[in-house]
Parts: C-alpha cells; structure tokens; sequence
C-alpha cells in the first residue's frame, strides 16, 4: 500500500470537503436528480454525514456513495463554471484574431499573386529572409498557442459537447486539404465542423523538420486555416466551424492512453502486414531494422494490400516504398531504413484513427475524414475493435456507401463558397437533408450488435433515398438559376462518393466505461483521484458511443 504524505492527506480532505459543500449547495437547489432504485440507499448514506465541533464535515461519517456523488457534483460545478468563463465565438474570436494578426500578410499575398497555400508555403520556403525571420519567431508563436489552448480547452470541449445536431470531428490529418475547403463540402450536411489547430499539432513536425520545411508548414497551415474565418465567426445559432485541440495535445493522461492504444493497434496492424505478431513496439522495430532497404521490406510484406502510402499512387509497391522514404519519410526523421519506415506507418496511421475516434467520441461528434488513405486506416482500425473478443475472429464491422462509387456518383451541394454557405445556413435552405443525415448517424450510433446489420442496412438504405431526392431538388434549382450571395446553385455541384463507415462493439470500446463503472461504489484514494475522474468524466461518453466515419469523396 502506497504512503501517503501530510501534506497530500490534508490537500485529499480540503479538495473533499470542498466537492462535499458543493453536493449540499447543488441538493438544495434540487440540481441533484436521484435514481429511484438507489434512492433509499443514498438517503441513508447522506443522512449519516455529521459534522464536527467546529463545523467542519466528519469525513469519517462520509462513505464511498456519498464521495463519488460529490466528485460527480463538483465535475459538474467545474464544467458551468469553465462555460461561463468564455464563450465558443469568443475562443473563435481570440484565435482568428491571433493568427490574423501573425500570419494575414502570408494569406494576402497569396491571394496577390494567385497561388494556392502548396504553391506560395513552397516559393516561401525557398526564400532565406523568410526562413531566417519565421523560424526565429516560430517558438514564441507555438508558445502562445499553447498557453491558449490549455487554458480553453475544456470550456471549448464542454461547449462543443453541449451542441446540438450534427457534430462532424475532423480527423486522419493535421488539417483538411488545401485543395478543397472542407466545409464548402459538407458544411450544408452537418450543423457544425470541428476542427484542430494545425499549429499546435504539428509541433512535432517543427521539432523534427529543416528549417525551411518549418516556413513551410508554417506558411501553409496560415493561409488554409484563415479560410474558415468567415465560418468560423459567422452569426449562427449552431457554428459552422469550431477549433478545438486534440484532447492528447492538453492533457498528460489522455496522452499516455492514446500511445497505449495506438501500440496496440500499430501492433496489429503490422502482424497483417508482416504476416507475423510482435509482443510490444520493441520486437516490431528490432524486426523491422533488419528490413532496410526497400527491397527486403517489400519481400517481407505478407498483405502488400495492407500498407497504402496515398491511395492515388501508382506504381509497384517497392515504387512506392522507395517514392514514400525519399519524400515522405527520410527529410523529416533523416532515417532512410525501409523496415522502420513501414514500422513508423503502421503506428502514426493507428494514431491518428484512434486520436480522432476519442476526440469525437469525446465530443460527441462523428469522425469526419476527407482523405481516402486516411479513410482506409481508419475502417481497418474499426475492424480490429470491433473483434467481441480478443480470441473472437468475427468482427461486427460494416462499411456501406451511401452512393457506391462503382454503382453511380453522388451529387452534392460541395463547393459553396463561404458566404453562399452563411446565407444557406441563416435562412434554413436544405435543412431536411442535414437532418435525415444526423438521424441515420445517431440510429446506427444506437443499434444493438444483435440487429446491427438488419437495422443499419435499412437506415444507411433511407439515408441513400435522401441523398437522390436531394440530388433531385438540387436539379430542379438549378435549371430556375436559383443563387446565394450571388452563386448559381449549377456552379456548387460536387460529384463523387458519400460513404458511412461503422463497427459495433460488444463491449465498451477499449474497456473504460465498464471499469468505471466498477469505481461508482468505492471511496477513491489519494493517488487514484485523477485517473478516476477522468474515466467518470468519459464514461457516458463510451458507454453510448459506437465507432462511425462520414467521408465524402470529391472525384478529381
């Protein structure tokens, strides 16, 4: 058993005592609701509670019911109190006003000169003042962010989770294309895009990277990210764009878990792409250094089909494994060892699924991704979760399209222009389509895994219908020269795949909401405070949430 300090007793019954007096201030107020069947018991436990001669609460009459009813009370009382302190379109605000005044030159010029954010992010890196003057300023910038977003992060979670409608997260990279804005494409279908800064989670890349790759992504995140604005800060009852960071990003222990369940899928995905299993990350990589050149790695492949660079390379897979080293892999790591390489992939691919999978089932949103390699990880990272069991091989994994690609092409309102896109969401145009598409999300969210396939398959079959007669309307609109903020309706039109992605688990995803459930009736100790509260905190979250992905494909 663990010793415990004066000093972390005495803090232990001033935090307690504390989250006690709020209990008491929130049941007179009637702020606390109790279960009928456990009502008795409580009341009993509360009745017990005595005080001391000086007034102070007698601990020793306070039981384990009552102490996690008033850590849930004080969670409660936090999460108002981190909501009053500042506003989603204040977040908003404070951040576009940040970026605005470092990086707006960087997007006017762009503008100038006609380049799009690759294009000026490239002549920009090629320019030595430049790079000299932006790196130099570069660790203050991402300072900054970090103190901004620490100190707003859970304001901002807990305005986001208290949104209704359609909440797509977005997710499988650092942030959307350049080449299409993302909400321009799907920001007429959901009620609000969640977003990260780029910045702040590419700070892994401007530690890593040569200078001039820094004023690269630097340049590049600046012009794409100031794109939103308008959305972002549009007058809307429901926001069309909210940043928020990654939870992993602010937060230690939710760190620590996502590397937890990412090794684990890394792990699993490389035994399908070696053909072999490996007991932790360090049996991977001593395995995979002795692949190092391209050719060993790719004789050693067991499922070529497993191990996608970028879904629209060409060429053969040692084509793509020497293309991926040379541009993708060797300037940022400086390592040119093809085994490590594939081993890297697999684990930063299994990271990013499973950081957007917590980030939206955080938030309560749907994954949204508009990349469809990073599409692909993420329905092979549903498929490994989805298993009922770790010796169970039948996996509860569906992967439908709304509009199959192979079948015919969906038709969509995808490339609004942000004050067409405004004008639509303030007068309520298209409104059924969005809200067919939130009711078929949070229908398959529900299912049971007993009628999973029956039900799902009806509900994704009534989204289709919604789609083709949106399509429908969307073509009679636009032979009556129907317009927005002065676009032709004929000149939105985007033409590719819809597609939904889904798994159903039998249990509680990765085990948290059950564990937590198991702590409800036991008094925490001192050092089990934190990682308790965060599993409270989540629980709801997991014990209702089943794994989803939105795509929406533009063709080319």
């Amino acid at each position: 058993m663990e010793s415990i300090t004066d000093q972390e007793k005495q803090e232990y019954e001033a935090n307690l005592r504390w989250r006690l007096e709020v209990l008491k201030a929130k049941l007179e107020a009637g702020e606390v609701h109790i279960s009928s069947d456990i009502a008795d018991g409580i009341e009993q436990s509360l009745k017990a509670v005595r005080s001391l001669p000086d007034g102070q609460i007698d601990l020793d009459t306070v039981d384990g019911r009552v102490r996690s009813m008033a850590l849930a009370a004080a969670h409660v009382h936090n999460r108002e109190q981190d909501k009053k302190s500042i506003s989603l379109i204040d977040v908003s605000r404070t951040y576009f006003d940040f970026v605005e005044l470092n990086c707006g030159d960087l997007a006017r010029q762009a503008k100038e000169h006609g380049l799009n954010a690759h294009q000026f992010a490239m002549a920009l890196s090629r320019d030595v003042e430049a790079v000299t003057g932006i790196n130099k300023q570069l660790p203050q910038f991402l300072e900054v962010l970090e103190n901004f977003w620490r100190d707003a992060a859970d304001a901002v979670h807990y305005h986001v989770q208290d949104l209704q409608g359609t909440k797509a997260v977005y997710g499988g990279d650092l942030f959307p294309s350049y080449e299409q804005n993302l909400a321009s494409s799907v920001g007429l279908y959901t009620d609000t895009i969640v977003l990260s800064d780029p910045f702040w989670h590419s700070r892994h890349v401007f530690d890593m990277a040569s200078p001039e790759r820094r004023v690269y992504y630097f340049a590049k995140h600046a012009i794409n990210v100031l794109g939103y604005r308008d959305m972002a800060l549009a007058d809307l009852e429901k926001p069309i764009v909210v940043f928020a960071p990654f939870r992993s990003s602010v937060d230690d222990a939710e760190e620590k878990f996502l590397k937890h369940i990412t090794e684990v899928d890394g792990l699993k995905h490389a035994a399908h792409v070696f053909g072999r299993s490996f007991e932790n990350v360090e049996d991977l990589f001593d395995y995979a250094r002795t692949l190092s050149t391209p050719e060993l790695a790719v004789e050693a492949l067991a499922d070529p089909s497993r191990l996608v660079f970028d879904t629209e390379w060409g060429g053969s897979k040692l084509e793509q494994v020497r293309r991926s080293l040379g541009s993708e892999w060797s300037p940022v790591t400086g390592d040119s060892n093809a085994g490590l390489m594939i081993a890297g992939q697999c684990l930063a691919r299994m990271g990013q699924a499973t950081d957007i999978l917590l980030k939206s089932r955080y938030l309560m949103g749907t994954p949204l991704i508009d990349a469809p390699t990073s599409w692909k990880y993420f329905s092979w990272k549903l498929e490994y979760n989805s298993a009922l069991d770790d010796d169970d091989r039948t996996h509860l994994h569906m992967v439908r399209g709304l509009q199959h690609a192979r079948e015919g092409e969906a038709q969509w309102l995808g490339k609004i222009p942000p004050a067409a896109l405004i004008e639509m969401r303030k007068v309520g145009a298209f409104e059924e389509i969005r809200t067919v598409l939130s009711a078929g999300v949070d229908d398959i969210a529900r299912e049971r895994p007993t009628a999973y396939f029956r039900s799902s398959d009806k509900i994704v079959e009534n989204i289709r219908d919604a789609f083709d007669r949106h399509g429908a309307e969307v073509k009679k609109l636009t032979q009556r020269k129907i317009k927005f903020a002065g676009f032709d309706i004929g000149s939105l039109v985007a033409v590719g795949a819809v597609e939904i992605a889904a798994a159903i688990t039998g249990t509680p995803l990765f085990g948290v909401g059950a564990y937590a459930a198991t702590q409800l009736i036991d008094a925490p100790t001192i050092r089990q405070i934190p990682a308790k509260f965060r599993d409270l905190r989540n629980a709801h979250v997991e014990l209702k949430k089943s794994p989803m992905g939105l795509l929406f494909k533009h063709k080319k």
